[in-house]
């Protein structure tokens, strides 16, 4: 699984506000950078934009072989039906992600062409503070682009391994069945006494199986909650991971993780 550390998923929003701040510093720029730093500039942030898309690219790709795996493993027989339909949903999940890292993907490619059109002007010597601040911008979008190949690429092999494992999971036992005559004692007023009753629950969003995690081992930088970096040591809470963010702030407290520990 790809472990570079990557910023949070943009918003649209955020971009908006990134591309206003960047025209902005734009104006700012023309007025105290030398046409030979601006060139300077160009090229670095070129640079680092092609990587970004190198790497948003080895994403996608690691993602589609991970959602034709997941397909595959789906179309196997399962040892019980909920594994089979545990595994259909799993591979879906793998699938769509799949797709959300080619359109990254293509995103960063895109930023990355412009970064390097804005490269070629500042070297012929057209504008070159506007077009340093013009590669700036594009090799952020990329960043941001890669950020997102990087996530989805992240789900799309935990919920691959989350449908091997739908699939191989032993069948759930029957419950034995109750002999009529083993009811519970009822006292005079009608209330039945003696019975002991346990209850059970799991995350409502479930669509696969492992969901106990040691909240405190997993919280590595122990800020009091679990970033998707750290969910990443388990397959089934990755794959879950926006089901279960009930606030959408890209971590995961220990309320909403309440019936994972």
């Amino acid at each position: 699984m790809n472990t570079r550390i990557r910023n949070p998923k943009p918003h649209v929003l955020g971009l908006a506000l990134l591309a206003i701040l960047g025209m902005s510093g734009a104006a700012v720029a023309q007025d105290t950078m030398t046409d030979a730093a601006a060139e300077v500039e160009a090229t670095t942030e070129a640079q680092a934009a092609l990587e970004e898309a190198k790497a948003a690219r080895a994403d996608a790709e690691a993602a589609q072989e991970a959602a034709i795996v997941a397909e595959a493993i789906s179309e196997t027989p399962a040892d019980s039906v909920r594994g089979a339909l545990t595994a259909e949903a799993t591979a879906d999940i793998s699938d769509q992600a799949s797709i959300d890292a080619q359109a990254a993907a293509h995103e960063a490619s895109q930023a990355a062409q412009q970064a390097l059109g804005a490269q070629t002007a500042a070297e012929a010597g057209d504008l070159q503070t506007a077009a340093a601040a013009k590669a700036n911008l594009a090799a952020s979008r990329a960043e941001m682009a890669g950020a997102v190949a990087d996530d989805a690429s992240d789900v799309a092999q935990a919920a691959a391994v989350a449908t091997a494992q739908a699939t191989t999971a032993p069948p759930v036992p029957p419950a034995p069945a109750v002999p009529a005559q083993a009811t519970a004692p009822v006292s005079p007023t009608g209330a039945a006494t003696g019975a002991e009753v346990t209850f059970t629950s799991s995350p409502s969003n479930s669509v696969v199986g492992d969901y106990t995690i040691d909240f405190d081992a997993m919280d590595s930088d122990d800020d009091g909650s679990i970033s998707r970096a750290e969910a990443k040591a388990n397959a089934t809470l990755t794959a879950e991971y926006v089901a279960v963010d009930i606030d959408d702030n890209g971590r995961l407290s220990k309320s909403e993780l309440q019936g994972w520990m």
